[in-house]
C-alpha cells in the first residue's frame, strides 16, 4: 500500500473517514489486544490515542450506529483489505473523499502522531 492509501486508510481513526464508516461492514469486533497493522500498538492503545489526539473522530464514530466496530474491523485488517475497502468508501462516498482531501493536512498530521505515540497509551 503507498503512502496516501495508508494515510487514507489511517484516516478513519483519525476522524476524517467518521463520515464514511457506515459503509464498512462490520464483520467482527477486534479485541483490545489486537495488533493495529502498520503500528506498534493494540486497538486499545490506538483509540486512547485517537481519544486523546482526535476527540472528535471518537464522538463522531460513537454518533454513526456500529461506528466503533466498524473502525475495529477497518484498523485491523490488513493493508490489502483497507486498500480495497478505501477504494470503495471513495467511489461510494464522494463527500468523504472530498472532505479528506480538503483537510489532509490537518488529518495526515493526527494520523501521524496517533501512531507516533499509540503505544505510550
Amino acid at each position: 500500500m503507498n503512502t496516501v492509501t495508508k494515510r487514507i486508510a489511517c484516516a478513519v481513526t483519525a476522524g476524517a473517514g467518521a463520515v464514511s464508516l457506515s459503509l464498512i461492514p462490520a464483520t467482527a469486533n477486534a479485541a483490545p489486544n489486537d495488533h493495529v497493522p502498520g503500528t506498534n500498538c493494540t486497538v486499545a492503545q490506538v483509540e486512547r490515542a485517537t481519544n486523546a489526539i482526535a476527540p472528535e473522530a471518537t464522538a463522531a464514530l460513537a454518533q454513526v450506529p456500529g461506528g466503533k466496530a466498524q473502525a475495529e474491523t477497518f484498523i485491523t485488517s490488513t493493508p490489502e483489505q483497507r486498500g480495497a475497502l478505501i477504494d470503495k468508501l471513495k467511489k461510494e462516498n464522494p463527500l468523504a473523499a472530498k472532505y479528506y482531501a480538503a483537510h489532509k493536512q490537518e488529518i495526515d498530521a493526527k494520523i501521524a502522531k496517533v501512531i507516533a505515540t499509540c503505544s505510550q497509551y
